[in-house]
């Protein structure tokens, strides 16, 4: 297969398809390639598996389904876990039950465990990420009039965060939602009864939202000069733990997405664009089963997704596989509105480093 390099990814999109010849609006969504890109060490699944043995947080039963499962990925663990539960429930609840409860128990456990490791592997500063790093990644991402995220770290938001006027790139032209409560507080919440200006979108949570009495609210360190990791941990030793979803298949997901208003507002926002669609870092596996519906359930037309590495790799060829099949149930779903597919070289596109 021939991939397309960055630049005729974004060509290819910004092509006239419709009969009044105007280009289409593109927009952009992000997995975790994009933190990974970063800092492999710190955001791959194997460095988040590696903290968290060398932190004793892992208990013997989680570490022998990572074995067991030879996997990385903390949210198969949290899926075998869970699913292990509901079987034992199956076959005989009550004979079972102190058996399944400690299952659920283990994996909620590794849930929080993943919060705390994310925040610990996280660096600790803006500042620690070079400038021209982030005015690669600020170019990268002014292409786009919407973009979606179902990453938890903080590297968008810090990128949102820095300014640069000689290149008209100023801070805080994102629009996450969150807007002053119109009191004094530490933080800000979400705008829910007018959310329409919002243009970036956490599909999965962060680790800076937070539920409370007043609705969700968002850390900030221009209200506290507080570095924003620092506030995180606070929130996390006095056990209130971040807005993200770690379940572990896709339906387990939704249902999470499912009890907050600003999760499922972004996963309908997805379900209800048009236009092109690039997609960076994302490997459109099965537990993004809601995302990929939601996909095929809008209106875009255009679809390029990035590869890394080797395209006969077998994670290269899911991903393309997967990517198919959005398009044939587009094709089937919704015929009027066809999609194309294509791919682009994830190497050909320059952002931290």
């Amino acid at each position: 297969m021939d991939l397309m390099d960055y630049d005729g990814a974004i060509a290819w999109l910004s092509e006239p398809t419709n009969s009044k010849g105007r280009a289409s609006p593109i927009r952009l969504i992000l997995g975790n390639g994009f933190s990974i890109a970063f800092d492999p060490a710190r955001f791959s699944y194997s460095a988040l598996r590696s903290h968290a043995e060398a932190q004793g947080m892992l208990s013997a039963t989680a570490q022998h389904l990572f074995q067991k499962l030879d996997t990385q990925d903390f949210e198969i663990v949290i899926k075998t876990l869970e699913d292990a539960a509901i079987g034992l429930y199956a076959l005989d609840a009550t004979k079972y039950a102190a058996e399944a409860t400690t299952l659920n128990e283990e994996a909620s456990k590794l849930k929080d465990a993943l919060a705390h490791i994310l925040a610990a592997l996280h660096p600790e500063r803006p500042y620690e990420i070079d400038a021209e790093a982030y005015l690669r990644v600020r170019r990268f991402l002014e292409k786009f009039d919407r973009i979606y995220t179902a990453n938890y770290d903080l590297l968008l938001y810090w990128t949102f965060m820095q300014d640069f006027p000689e290149e008209n790139l100023q801070a805080r032209q994102a629009d996450d939602g969150f807007r002053d409560p119109g009191e004094a507080t530490d933080y800000v919440v979400w705008n829910h009864l007018d959310p329409h200006s919002q243009n970036v979108f956490y599909l999965h949570g962060a680790l800076h939202l937070y539920r409370s009495e007043g609705g969700l609210k968002k850390l900030t360190w221009r209200r506290t000069n507080e570095p924003l990791i620092d506030q995180i941990r606070a929130q996390l030793e006095a056990d209130s733990f971040p807005l993200y979803v770690a379940e572990g298949t896709s339906s387990e997901k939704l249902t999470r997405i499912g009890t907050s208003d600003y999760l499922g507002r972004a996963l309908r926002s997805l379900a209800a664009i048009s236009g092109g669609l690039l997609s960076y870092g994302m490997s459109f596996s099965k537990n993004d089963a809601h995302i990929m519906d939601a996909i095929v359930h809008s209106k875009i037309t255009r679809l390029v997704v990035s590869l890394f590495g080797d395209v006969t790799s077998p994670s290269n060829e899911a991903t393309i596989k997967a990517v198919q099949d959005m398009q044939s149930r587009r094709a089937t779903a919704y015929a009027k509105v066809g999609l194309e597919i294509a791919f682009f070289d994830a190497q050909s596109v320059r952002l931290w480093n």
